[in-house]
């Protein structure tokens, strides 16, 4: 079948209530799941990467960029184009945005609380409990450590996100060529700044999961911690790793 493939360029801030943005939720939400299966002993198989869209764009933040990779089976047939790969990008920041979704959780648990019939107005998957939330104020709490411990420098780091790669599409070389644009974007957004030369790329990821994968893309780890058996339904705990790729503007 002779495939058309077309990438596009997304400020996060402009996909709110687009149709784009859920077309992204869901994409990104059910490639974790399949990732996730593949790791039964970790635990973390059920629930979504992003609970809700807004989540999504929450995590990229404002100055947060997303390459979208689309094909279709012809030109003539570009209309129903589907996702099947992502990457994006934003400034590595030394305050973790978990907040304002742990505020939106309490909120809703606590409206419910009040008054049981009330609909629900989030997707939380049932995550009402004051334990989750208090997993995720846990889990704030050491990812600030980690970040602290890396801004020392003065180098400028931007972190890779949502690197997402349809099922059927892997082992294509579709990440790479988005790892590509997102290195691209970083240096010229380093460049406009005025900062640089030199820069990092940096990944937040499941050690257990992921880290074999970003070595072999030429990261290298810089900081690790800890969760205990039980955060978030893991009956083995988990280790959440930094990694660090150095580069230079273009």
């Amino acid at each position: 079948m002779d495939h058309q493939f077309h990438t596009t360029r997304v400020l996060a801030r402009d996909l709110a209530g687009t149709p784009e943005l859920r077309s992204l939720w869901e994409f990104a939400n059910s490639t974790f799941a399949h990732g996730a299966q593949q790791y039964p002993e970790m635990g973390v198989s059920e629930g979504k990467r992003f609970e809700q869209p807004a989540d999504f764009t929450e995590e990229m933040g404002t100055d947060g960029v997303t390459f979208i990779h689309y094909v279709s089976s012809s030109r003539e047939d570009f209309g129903k184009a589907k996702i099947v790969a992502t990457a994006g990008c934003k400034p590595w920041s030394s305050a973790y945005k978990l907040d304002e979704r742990v505020k939106r959780m309490r909120e809703e648990r606590e409206a419910r609380e009040k008054d049981p019939a009330k609909p629900r107005e989030q997707d939380y998957d049932g995550f009402y409990t004051k334990e989750h939330e208090e997993q995720l104020l846990e889990q704030i709490e050491k990812l600030q450590l980690m970040n602290d411990s890396q801004e020392q420098d003065g180098i400028a780091r931007w972190e890779v996100m949502t690197v997402c790669v349809h099922p059927e599409w892997q082992k294509k070389g579709l990440a790479d060529k988005l790892l590509e644009k997102v290195a691209g974007e970083v240096s010229s957004q380093v460049k406009s700044l005025g900062q640089g030369p030199e820069f990092k790329l940096m990944v937040r990821t499941m050690k257990e999961i992921n880290e074999k994968y970003w070595l072999s893309k030429g990261f290298k780890p810089v900081g690790e911690k800890f969760f205990e058996p039980g955060t978030f339904g893991s009956p083995t705990g988990f280790h959440i790793i930094d990694l660090s790729r150095d580069h230079r503007t273009a």
